[in-house]
């Protein structure tokens, strides 16, 4: 049987932060996204903050409601990594097949472990991680035979628990007990379609007959039907195999709420750019263009598509497919932030040189545009049609989605 160990740490970049200024601890903060304070949302919120109501995600003026002491500080993605690499270096000791699943949390597989020594393991790692990190930084472990089970039991008790889930018989007595969304891989969407199904619960999902979920889940039927029986064979992939990239995106959070469709195309079209630039740099195309808005206002609304297309790392094409996405989801109305991505991404093939000299001269071009601007800076060579746009840089987020690091 293996044995898996889920490690999820603690209100995180609220934790490292209170770690890093003592004068924070046992109080309520928020870690705001990015390098702004205002026009964002709360990035990671406290122990402290938490017992207030307030959640990551929440707008600011919600988290002030609910908590009016909250401390907010500012997103730090160098002092995360450093930490994060920190933790990791910890764990690789225990054992090669260590799989980073986000920035704060990670699997480990020590099969051929006795239960008591995984748990003995366990209890070392929280130990070694206060003594070696910090003092103030805990974790939440979750201990199983499979990645879903390990997930699931470090979520049952927060902060600084141990759980096991030793059995496909323990999994089946805990999945009875909680909400279908409790578990890793149901979201809002598929919970209501269950419900919509008159599933409530893992109990009634395992009397659903394998082929009523397949005419409304399709390939996802499977996953559902494993998930209520506590079946997971997905294996632990160490963060020496994992693929570098899947998809590459930019979204811009305007300081202004705007209906003005040619801001909007501005903006749209230097973040195409920026996704564009970035694609080439690493040799790589797509073909899944997928963008989103959220709408002004106190309550967050938007919508959001993708769309298929031939293979590209071209700015100006990548910008005409989302702006076509967008005038289909955008129904008029002022906006405070809008997002492309492009995901489906293979290695770029060696082209021939083109025949046609306006292709050519097009490609040299870029080439130039490329070369300038990696010397000098985003943006120092662009299309005449963004000259008095808004600044737009390409900047780390706190949360290091798009940082690269070796452990």
């Amino acid at each position: 049987m293996r044995s898996i160990i889920h490690i999820d740490f603690n209100s995180y970049f609220a934790t490292v932060e209170q770690q890093a200024n003592p004068r924070l601890r046992g109080k309520p903060i928020g870690v705001t996204g990015g390098d702004r304070m205002e026009r964002t949302v709360i990035g990671a919120a406290s122990i402290e903050a938490k017992q207030f109501g307030v959640k990551t995600g929440m707008q600011i003026w919600e988290a002030k409601k609910l908590c009016p002491q909250i401390i907010l500080v500012q997103g730090d993605s160098d002092k995360y990594l450093e930490v994060t690499k920190r933790f990791l270096g910890i764990l690789k000791d225990y054992s090669p097949y260590l799989e980073v699943f986000s920035i704060d949390e990670v699997f480990l597989e020590v099969t051929g472990n006795r239960l008591q020594g995984t748990v003995e393991l366990a209890q070392e790692i929280k130990k070694r991680i206060q003594q070696e990190v910090g003092e103030w930084i805990t974790c939440s472990i979750g201990i199983s035979y499979n990645k879903l089970m390990a997930k699931l039991a470090g979520s049952l008790q927060k902060p600084d628990g141990l759980v096991v889930i030793p059995d496909q018989k323990a999994a089946i007595a805990i999945l009875d007990t909680i909400n279908l969304d409790q578990i890793c891989g149901i979201g809002s969407r598929i919970k209501t379609r269950l419900n919509n199904m008159g599933i409530f619960n893992f109990k009634t999902l395992r009397q659903v007959p394998l082929p009523w979920l397949l005419a409304s889940f399709k390939s996802y039927s499977q996953i559902l039907y494993n998930m209520a029986r506590g079946i997971d064979e997905s294996p632990i992939i160490p963060f020496w195999q994992k693929t570098e990239v899947k998809s590459i995106g930019h979204r811009h959070t305007i300081d202004h709420d705007t209906d003005d469709s040619v801001e909007i195309k501005q903006i749209l079209f230097k973040l195409a750019e920026l996704i564009a630039r970035r694609l080439r740099a690493k040799k790589l195309v797509g073909k899944t263009v997928h963008c989103w808005y959220r709408s002004a206002g106190k309550v967050f609304n938007g919508e959001s598509m993708q769309i298929t297309i031939p293979y590209i790392n071209d700015g100006l094409e990548i910008f005409k497919t989302a702006w076509k996405i967008f005038n289909q989801i955008w129904p008029g109305g002022k906006i405070r932030m809008i997002g492309v991505s492009i995901s489906n991404l293979k290695p770029q093939n060696p082209q021939n040189l083109s025949l046609l000299p306006e292709i050519s001269r097009q490609e040299k071009v870029i080439q130039t545009i490329d070369s300038i601007n990696n010397r000098y800076g985003e943006f120092t060579l662009q299309r005449g049609i963004l000259l008095g746009t808004a600044d737009i840089r390409r900047k780390p987020n706190p949360y290091l989605s798009d940082r690269r690091f070796k452990i």
